[in-house]
């Protein structure tokens, strides 16, 4: 049983095009009816899982989750100030929030490679009057035009610091987010637990380390933003592959 990574990991962080063995990868997990679930931190689109299948990606029924399915369950629609890329703002329009930096009773962060030290001081003041801090995930680094972002997950720490404010998570690696994949999981193999999932990526701090700590199995991919394991703490790894190309190929010979 599978929890599969996006970025990254079945699509490129250069042109956004399926990797090697992508489409290759859900057609043989569906083929031997396999349990898996793509679990992604995407922010931008509501529709990604038909971005995704449009691409190519066949991906079944009930086997796709993002942080805004999530974010729904913890938080019903309602004022916010909302941190991240225009796409990330109407998106939380189109779901019923209502954007408003006034009197916000939640702040939602998510990745953005323009944030200003004005956005950055509007969080801070935001968490110091005690409004709710919810963080859309926790990734450390993210890839674009060939250079690494601090995530939201270093944005996070830089605010907690600052505002000696706590924050949730609902998008990976939180428990809340794997529990719900786990769900999805069972709904295709009651069998499914954390032990017996393997879950492959390419973000070694913001996906795997988490999920060994869940009991889960892990496989970083090196075709995303980490290209070797130097300074890596190897044992939270089961498994390394320089990309889905080699693991669906290892499957196929199990």
């Amino acid at each position: 049983m599978f929890f599969i990574d996006v970025q990254g990991t079945l699509l490129s962080d250069k042109d956004k095009s399926l990797i090697t063995g992508a489409k290759e990868l859900i057609s043989f997990l569906n083929e031997k009816n396999l349990a898996y679930v793509i679990v992604t931190n995407n922010t931008k689109r509501l529709d990604f899982l038909e971005h995704l299948r449009a691409k190519g990606l066949d991906i079944k029924d009930n086997a796709y989750i993002d942080p805004f399915v999530v974010l729904l369950s913890l938080l019903e629609p309602c004022k916010i100030a909302a941190f991240g890329s225009a796409e990330f703002k109407q998106s939380l329009e189109k779901l019923g929030f209502s954007l408003d930096y006034k009197e916000a009773k939640a702040v939602l962060v998510a990745s953005f490679d323009g944030f200003l030290m004005n956005d950055f001081a509007a969080m801070i003041e935001l968490a110091k009057s005690g409004v709710r801090v919810i963080a859309l995930h926790e990734t450390s680094i993210y890839k674009k035009n060939e250079r690494l972002y601090p995530g939201v997950g270093a944005i996070m720490k830089m605010l907690e610091y600052a505002s000696n404010a706590s924050y949730e998570v609902v998008g990976k690696p939180s428990f809340a987010f794997y529990k719900r994949a786990l769900e999805l999981l069972k709904s295709q193999d009651k069998r499914a637990s954390f032990e017996n999932t393997l879950i492959i990526s390419d973000d070694f701090r913001g996906d795997l380390v988490q999920a060994k700590a869940q009991g889960m199995q892990t496989a970083l991919v090196l075709s995303g933003k980490i290209s070797s394991t130097k300074n890596l703490d190897e044992s939270k790894l089961d498994f390394v592959y320089p990309s889905v190309a080699e693991f669906l190929q290892n499957l196929k010979e199990k």
